[in-house]
């Protein structure tokens, strides 16, 4: 069941099966050269849009929030539904100018959000510290802001995942890696800000600490 069932939550839980199409490994983006490349086209692209030059780390958080939504929402839904998860392993990207990208998986298996935590973005908060100056702290913060969003896309889309999506949020945000990224509420706020104000225009986020600041 697993493409299938996950492809009713919405685009940030679709898994396809791997075809002849340009696929690359998620490896490439957790451990190569293609993150650099996110946070160039990101920051490419805010730019443009926004007219004046993008700092390198708000590009590189805003990329990051794209990623991490889009690599934990499917072991989310799956955990929900009680469906197999795409291994975190074997999944195949493919960018794209808009919305999220696309995924495709060779094996699933049960595989919790967690798994996807230690695996795939923990090495990501590094990388974005070390390399594209985005602070642990912020990283971690914006993994907190995708699970969450995971989770109440799910509860919006199907509400009697509702209950389970709390337990669930409740559950990955215990993790040692994510104590203490945010409070849960209501409302759901992060402890950090993505730095996403810092583009003209750009504002605060609903679940930014800034923006709950008093």
């Amino acid at each position: 069941m697993g493409a299938t069932g996950l492809a009713r939550l919405g685009p940030f839980f679709v898994v396809d099966a791997v075809d002849d199409g340009p696929w690359r490994a998620l490896a490439e983006l957790v451990s190569g050269d293609a993150l650099a490349e996110r946070v160039a086209w990101t920051r490419d692209a805010l730019g443009s849009r926004a007219g004046v030059e993008v700092e390198e780390r708000v590009a590189a958080s805003t990329a990051s929030l794209g990623i991490f939504a889009r690599v934990l929402s499917p072991a989310v839904g799956a955990t929900l539904l009680g469906v197999d998860a795409p291994d975190p392993g074997s999944l195949r990207w493919q960018p794209v100018e808009g919305g999220p990208m696309r995924l495709a998986a060779e094996t699933w298996g049960r595989h919790p959000p967690g798994e996807v935590v230690d695996t795939v973005i923990a090495p990501l908060v590094d990388r974005l510290d070390t390399e594209h100056g985005v602070s642990v702290k912020i990283g971690w913060g914006n993994a907190a802001s995708a699970v969450h969003g995971a989770a109440r896309m799910a509860a919006q889309t199907d509400p009697t995942l509702a209950p389970a999506a709390g337990s669930l949020l409740l559950d990955v945000l215990a993790h040692p890696l994510l104590t203490d990224t945010a409070d849960v509420g209501p409302p759901f706020v992060r402890r950090s800000c993505c730095l996403y104000y810092r583009l003209p225009g750009g504002g605060y986020c609903g679940d930014c600490v800034l923006a709950h600041s008093g």
